[in-house]
């Protein structure tokens, strides 16, 4: 497996840095941390998918992203002394994680000065996602955020045509598409009845990726 945040180390190293890190297991829906937990440790994907939400401050939940294999996160809260979680992680489906804990991971980042390069690059990609997030939310309807998260969703699945099943809710994909789930589900349902999705209990399969709607 290669994680892009272990990109910049030999395979030597690579190899070094897995051997100390410990594999967890997670079920479908079953919590990897909560929001305001102690920043303990970094989680690199081994297998699944994992979604990344946070509280608002009126107490509803807003999803950010999905993420999967070759990916890291937990690395914000590492990077200073006693931090906290700033969000909260759920399996979407039986998911494997290595977890390297702060302290080597310090060590790590002050050793190889490859990897806070690396760090700043996964950190920027991630404040250039919620900008764009940021400005759909903005500015594009509901029906066009529904769909391009549908789409990125497929991306992340690496479903570019044919069929794809996303073990999401449509509570899910209300949240990372900042709507309610009401609207969400009228923009569903019409693409339900357009033969593009299919609509079951904890999923939406999509028939034919390539025939989502260009958002």
């Amino acid at each position: 497996m290669e994680w892009r945040l272990l990109s910049g180390l030999s395979g030597e190293d690579r190899a070094r840095l897995v051997e100390r890190m410990t594999p967890r297991h997670y079920e479908r829906g079953e919590t990897v941390f909560t929001e305001g937990d102690a920043g303990d440790s970094l989680h690199f994907i081994a297998s699944g998918h994992v979604i990344v939400r946070r509280v608002t401050p009126a107490g509803e939940r807003a999803a950010f992203t999905v993420m999967g294999p070759g990916e890291a996160f937990g690395e914000l809260a590492l990077l200073a002394p006693q931090a906290r979680r700033t969000s909260s992680v759920e399996a979407l489906e039986r998911t494997g994680t290595l977890t390297l804990d702060a302290q080597a991971f310090r060590l790590l980042t002050r050793d190889r000065p490859e990897v806070n390069r690396l760090l700043v690059d996964v950190l920027a990609s991630r404040v250039t996602r919620l900008s764009d997030h940021l400005v759909d939310a903005l500015y594009a309807s509901v029906e066009e955020r529904v769909v391009r998260r549908l789409a990125d969703l497929c991306s992340i699945y690496g479903a570019e045509r044919g069929e794809v099943v996303l073990p999401i809710t449509q509570s899910d994909l209300a949240e990372m598409a900042g709507a309610s789930r009401p609207a969400t589900n009228r923009v569903l349902a019409r693409l339900s009845a357009a033969g593009v999705v299919a609509l079951s209990r904890g999923r939406i399969c999509i028939h034919r990726v390539q025939d989502l709607p260009a958002g």
